[in-house]
């Protein structure tokens, strides 16, 4: 396959030199995550056996048991899903607007977060989210939330000051990661064309239907 590239994208102060190259290599070595996961995403009325089925091995691995599927499934029956549009995208979730995206999609976190099971926690709580809002869950599995960590404390410090509700966090992950997006448009809209007449047609088809979120998730990987 001939050499792809696109101009650099900063993830959580990192600077990832070629994303285009960064993302070819993530397909080739995860396509069957991208194919049978990530593609599932956003097809799903309400959470159901299959999804959670997506959302184990060998494609993601969240360990969701048996238990805990039913008890998601069941949380997911009665979750504020009118609220939050298909289409939503974290970009659009500004913490500071109040009663705003951010804070419907917060009050749908802690639909799932309250009351949960023990072994239910954030990484298969966003693995599920993912597949039913793509644009606006990203999936903070150990790893991204260990390399964001950082960002996510500058992020929530800056949000407390400006937002004084907000300021019992002292981590907020979507907003640092939503900055990375927001700081990244024109490479993420460059790196979507070159990734869509590239010579892979998974490379181009990722180019079509994966969110910006999901973009920048597999350039942490690489940073």
């Amino acid at each position: 396959m001939g050499a792809v590239r696109s101009p650099a994208i900063v993830v959580a102060g990192h600077v990832v030199g070629n994303p285009a190259h960064a993302i070819v290599q993530y397909l080739d070595q995860h396509g069957g995550t991208v194919t049978h996961y990530d593609f599932r995403a956003a097809t799903f009325g309400q959470i159901n056996p299959d999804l959670i089925r997506a959302t184990r091995s060998p494609w993601m691995g969240s360990r969701i048991s048996a238990k805990e599927a039913a008890w998601i499934i069941d949380c997911g029956s009665s979750a504020p899903w009118a609220a939050i549009p298909l289409e939503a995208q974290l970009k659009e979730a500004d913490p500071l607007a109040e009663g705003g995206l951010y804070d419907r999609a917060a009050a749908l976190w802690e639909h799932f977060w309250d009351g949960r099971p023990a072994n239910v926690s954030t990484a298969k709580i966003s693995k599920v989210l993912y597949l039913m809002r793509p644009g606006l869950f990203p999936i903070l599995d150990s790893y991204l939330t260990r390399f964001y960590r950082t960002a996510a404390r500058a992020a929530a410090i800056d949000v407390g000051q400006k937002r004084p509700s907000q300021g019992q966090f002292k981590t907020l992950y979507w907003e640092a990661v939503r900055r990375d997006i927001l700081g990244g448009e024109a490479g993420l809209r460059v790196l979507r064309e070159v990734l869509a007449v590239a010579e892979s047609p998974l490379a181009a088809e990722a180019a079509g239907r994966l969110s910006d979120l999901r973009l920048l998730d597999m350039l942490a990987f690489a940073a």
